[in-house]
């Protein structure tokens, strides 16, 4: 006698009752970040670095002023169009930027204060537009800049260094130290002078085209970087003590 095995499969039903919703769903902006301040002849300059993959970001804010307090969106410098973002753009992948910061007098010897945000508008939100918060206020002090020729080193009417190609070196003139930066490839590689006591700047550095230094007498800075073996250019910062950047 054949046996006939039988398996009852249980069938669950699983039921649901929702409520009909509308779900709005806002994709998050990542602020800008390792923010810098450019100090530049009469003009400022900032320096960061974003991605953001949202599809209704429309660009940069900028903020500049002679207060370091700014209050969003309204303190941003307006465009061209006089509406916001300052800069507009639809760059989704991980970017450096180096912005002029525009629509804006500087002085050189005054100390201002720039940030930058990310922005964008959205009609699902009830401000209408998305901005990431101030993270990072820098100070900037613009000043001036030019370039020279020869073995003595000026800027500005200001005689600090002189270059021995012979001897290999680059001396600081009495009252004055320096330090070397090494081989750059850009003027702006430094910025912000961390080690700023006197003590932190020699009487001399060695000499190589395209070196970068910085001579320091007091609160005076001057930055030089060696362009070729018969020119250099130059910045001049007659009191960097307010933010130590040159």
């Amino acid at each position: 006698m054949k046996k006939i095995l039988i398996f009852i499969v249980p069938i669950i039903f699983l039921l649901y009752s929702c409520n009909e919703e509308l779900i709005t769903v806002v994709d998050e902006y990542n602020s800008p970040y390792d923010i810098k301040a450019i100090a530049s002849n009469n003009a400022i300059y900032i320096d960061f670095w974003s991605g953001i993959i949202a599809s209704d970001f429309a660009g940069f804010n900028i903020y500049a002023g002679t207060s370091s307090s700014f209050v969003q969106p309204d303190s941003a410098i307006k465009n061209a169009s006089q509406t916001y973002p300052t800069i507009t753009g639809s760059n989704h992948a991980r970017t450096n930027f180096i912005i002029q910061v525009p629509n804006m007098t500087f002085n050189n010897g005054t100390l201002y204060y720039v940030s930058v945000t990310a922005y964008g508008t959205n009609n699902l939100v009830d401000k209408k537009y998305i901005e990431t918060p101030i993270s990072t206020v820098c100070p900037v002090i613009p000043r001036p800049e030019g370039t020279g020729t020869g073995t003595t080193l000026s800027a500005n009417g200001q005689t600090f260094g002189n270059i021995d190609i012979t001897g290999g070196k680059v001396t600081a003139n009495s009252g004055w130290g320096v330090q070397y930066f090494g081989y750059q490839t850009n003027f702006n590689s430094i910025v912000n002078i961390t080690n700023n006591t006197d003590a932190s700047f020699d009487t001399e550095a060695v000499y190589a085209v395209n070196g970068l230094y910085v001579f320091k007498s007091g609160n005076q800075l001057a930055k030089i970087w060696i362009t070729s073996a018969n020119g250099y250019r130059w910045a001049y910062q007659a009191d960097a003590s307010q933010w130590w950047g040159i």
